[in-house]
């Protein structure tokens, strides 16, 4: 093909314009330049005898023209009407080029700002913690980490996601409290890009959250995340601290291997899963993992004790006011939740405590001890039985988490134990067919309904049900109608029972942490806000990745839990008791007690619905009948 010279001059005009600014201002200073020359040239081409009182040569000449361009208000200053002419000209072709300079100027300054906004330079912070991704976790992660980063005095939050920054600060602004000790600074850019995720200042951070995206298939981009850090060229030869958010059980393996022994797994699914199964079977363990897991209260800490060595696990138990110590942290990181009482603590061994904060323990071998024998106190009721029982369980609703918490509850129920879903889903008879076999104990019963149809409930006979599940319908609904979803279902059952007499527990999923106040009028036995709980999981394994194997035995089915066993099967209720005494009687029978639940607050919000972790060992307190304690136990 053949290009007219009007074509060719166009493209590489069309070329410098796609520079950018610099490229523009380069071509209006040529443009400057080339009109002032001609304007000198019109001036000696004129003849004009004098310039200000003196004859020009051809750089006064030029210089005169430049100031009629550069400046439009230099149009007199003469008295011969062609100069006058010629200067006009020149003056004009000045504001327009005036006018361009400005623009692009502005332009350019603008675009400037617009880059500056979205955070394409690099961090720099020392011990920061890093997010990368963004999902509705953010908000409960970021004021976790401000609850825990409380005692500092400069923290730092780092959050690189494809979201533009404004968005994410207005998504913020509203939502997590102010902090003048914990910064938060932003940078867009794709958090499996090499080169993007280079903007956080990896190497100087304390700790890095990978968090899933809200999209299918999410766990390819969280292991794709995982791989560029890992394996990046300029990476530190220190190792990292990684805790990354799956989904998908079966991909915890290949993120491992991707990861190695810099990164902690948790499979958000698994773990909300574990904790619905768990909760269904006792009315308020959702409320104590809450505590557990939340930096606003107790937490769980892996600490040195001083004098700890060469004592035993039940001295070290009853030895502490205010501390609950559950286990031992061996030197070679083995770990031993409510080992034997007579288990000896060896030089390089730490504890595993529930306390309010990490400071550091001292043991003193003289701390009283219950003063009235351990006999005198001890009920020889028969406990409550928390082992494995035919149990009839009603679960509304359908989500991918569904299917791991029937198998999950399939080790806790005898065989002969019967389970049936109801579901608004056209497809699910198939899908349970299909891992139907794996499920030992429980027989599945489907039918398909509206789960807010109050007929639909009675014809699944409420009466028969000892526990109800009610799962969240979030994936096919937003959060909010979700979330109202579930309510509505909660309400007919709750009418239900009061005006039949029905006697159910009811666990519910909820989405939305405000949804949770809504949920508390219907005095449901328990509720899960999952992003919570997963946030705060998350935000605890930042700060200290070594309580993952403590969380992965209190979500197991075997083992040691925590469990809500009924107060009677310990002492005598109405007799005032400490629970120095209390811890010793649970000690009695190869427990470690870690609180209790009192029932006329089972309702009370204020009062964090009857739930005490870690309580002070010498206060007095007066149990009722319908009270619990709280124990680590095996069964």
């Amino acid at each position: 093909m053949r290009f007219t010279l009007q074509q060719r001059i166009k493209y590489h005009f069309d070329n410098m314009v796609a520079k950018g600014p610099v490229a523009m201002i380069a071509m209006l200073g040529v443009a400057f330049l080339l009109a002032s020359v001609l304007s000198g040239l019109f001036i000696l081409a004129t003849g004009i005898h004098e310039i200000r009182g003196k004859k020009p040569d051809f750089f006064e000449a030029v210089w005169s023209g430049f100031a009629h361009v550069i400046d439009p208000g230099t149009i007199g200053g003469d008295s011969e009407w062609h100069l006058r002419l010629g200067m006009t000209l020149a003056t004009l072709v000045g504001i327009f080029l005036v006018s361009s300079l400005i623009s692009i100027i502005n332009t350019g300054f603008f675009q400037k700002i617009q880059e500056l906004k979205k955070g394409h330079t690099v961090v720099i912070e020392e011990g920061h913690t890093v997010i990368l991704g963004w999902s509705s976790k953010v908000v409960s992660i970021i004021s976790e980490l401000m609850l825990a980063h409380a005692n500092q005095k400069d923290s730092c939050i780092v959050i690189l996601a494809e979201t533009s920054v404004d968005e994410m600060k207005d998504y913020l602004s509203n939502k997590i409290p102010k902090s003048k000790k914990t910064r938060i600074i932003f940078r867009q850019g794709n958090p499996r890009d090499p080169n993007d995720i280079l903007l956080t200042n990896l190497n100087n951070a304390k700790s890095i959250i990978i968090l899933s995206p809200e999209i299918d298939r999410s766990d390819s981009y969280v292991i794709k995340s995982l791989l560029a850090i890992v394996n990046h060229p300029e990476r530190k030869k220190e190792k990292y601290d990684i805790v990354v958010e799956i989904t998908d059980q079966s991909n915890k393996e290949i993120t491992e291997i991707a990861g190695g022994d810099e990164v902690t797994v948790v499979v958000s699914n698994d773990v909300i899963a574990k904790i619905t199964v768990q909760s269904s079977r006792q009315s308020g363990l959702s409320l104590i993992y809450n505590d557990l897991l939340d930096f606003g209260n107790v937490e769980m800490y892996i600490l040195n004790v001083k004098n700890a060595a060469g004592h035993y696990f039940r001295d070290l138990v009853l030895g502490f006011e205010n501390t609950s110590v559950i286990g031992i942290r061996r030197a070679d990181s083995k770990i031993l939740l409510n080992p034997p009482s007579d288990t000896l603590v060896a030089e390089g061994d730490q504890l595993i405590v529930i306390a309010e904060d990490d400071d550091e323990l001292t043991y003193n071998p003289t701390n009283k001890r219950p003063s009235v024998p351990v006999e005198t106190l001890l009920r020889h009721a028969n406990p409550e039985a928390n082992i494995a029982k035919v149990q009839h369980t009603l679960m509304l609703g359908w989500n991918k988490k569904s299917q791991i918490i029937i198998t999950e509850l399939d080790h806790y129920v005898m065989q002969g134990s019967e389970l049936m879903i109801i579901a608004d889903e056209d497809k699910l008879q198939e899908d349970i067919k299909a891992f139907a076999d794996t499920i030992k104990n429980q027989k599945i019963i489907f039918k398909k309904g509206d789960i807010n149809s109050r007929k639909v409930l009675e014809q699944a006979r409420l009466e028969n049900f000892e526990n109800i599940i009610i799962n969240s319908c979030s994936e096919k609904y937003g959060v909010q109608e979700a979330d109202a979803i579930t309510l509505i279902a909660l309400m007919h059952l709750r009418d239900l029972a009061t005006k039949k007499g029905y006697k159910f527990a009811v666990v519910s999923e909820m989405m939305d942490m405000k949804n949770r106040v809504l949920a508390e009028l219907y005095k449901v036995n328990d509720f899960i806000v999952s992003d919570h709980v997963i946030s705060n999981l998350l935000a605890q394994l930042s700060e200290n990745r070594e309580l993952s194997k403590i969380f992965e035995y209190l979500f197991s089915a075997h083992g040691n839990e925590i469990y809500l066993k009924p107060i009677k099967n310990y002492i005598e209720t109405g007799v005032e008791i400490n629970m120095y005494e209390v811890s010793e009687i649970a000690l009695a029978k190869k427990e470690v007690c870690i609180g209790y639940k009192l029932q006329e607050h089972a309702h009370d919000a204020e009062k964090n619905y009857g739930i005490v972790i870690n309580p002070i060992k010498s206060e007095k307190i007066i149990f009722g009948e319908n009270d619990k304690l709280i124990v680590l136990a095996e069964e």
